[in-house]
């Protein structure tokens, strides 16, 4: 009887103990697991700030970018747009005189001016970029290069109120005495000629040596030159 109490108790001993192993190796897995877990856990938490802040970085370069074109956009058509008044707005009139504009490069005169007058202020324009060379322009009405007489000989002859080439001492027996209506030669008789279109001047004395017949805004000295115009004009 003695015997089979002590087996009963080893065995309930050995039940308990096996019980509290369990125990024990529950707890211990449970303990190292954890820390790994939360680990886990914590670089899930740190990914997903890092992926929140580069989607909040490229929504922000995007916002940016969409700024810039917009802003890009808004400064072409300004500028456009000043394109568009500047071309439509009328030319300033020079020295006050009504029939004639300039733009700083080419002159224009109105649709009602006289052809002639029309015109002359074409074929000077054609001249504005040719260069000075002394005796250019008087073998050939189209040259490479004019001076001073050869190129208001080409304005008068393309307006059809000369027929020839003259000198600047030709020209002091040109047309009619005085200042025109509308077109006046400058003459200095074997030194120098110009000519000016309601006021505005084309000449080749400027502010480069070597530089060709040009229309000029510029004030110049008038002394020592006598004027002449075409008749009617």
């Amino acid at each position: 009887m003695k015997t089979l109490i002590r087996l009963a108790l080893t065995i309930s001993l050995l039940a308990i103990a096996s019980a509290a192993n369990a125990q024990n190796g529950y707890s211990a897995a449970g303990y190292y697991a954890a820390p790994q877990a939360q680990a886990a856990y914590a670089q899930e938490q740190a990914n997903a700030q890092a992926w929140a802040a580069w989607n909040a970085q490229q929504q922000a370069n995007a916002a940016g970018w969409a700024r810039y074109y917009a802003d890009q956009a808004a400064a072409q058509a300004a500028a456009k747009q000043a394109a568009a008044q500047r071309a439509s707005a009328p030319r300033a009139a020079v020295g006050g005189n009504s029939q004639i504009r300039f733009d700083g490069r080419f002159a224009s005169v109105g649709q009602t001016a006289p052809q002639a007058l029309q015109f002359a202020v074409y074929a000077a324009n054609t001249l504005q970029n040719k260069p000075y060379v002394l005796g250019g322009g008087h073998r050939n009405i189209e040259d490479s290069a004019y001076d001073c007489s050869s190129s208001t000989s080409y304005v008068l002859m393309k307006a059809g109120l000369l027929n020839r080439c003259l000198s600047s001492k030709e020209f002091a027996n040109y047309g009619e005495a005085g200042v025109g209506r509308f077109i006046t030669i400058w003459v200095k008789p074997g030194e120098h000629v110009f000519i000016t279109i309601c006021g505005l001047r084309m000449d080749t004395s400027g502010q480069m040596t070597g530089e060709g017949p040009r229309w000029r805004t510029q004030g110049r000295n008038y002394a020592g030159f006598s004027p002449r115009h075409p008749s009617g004009f």
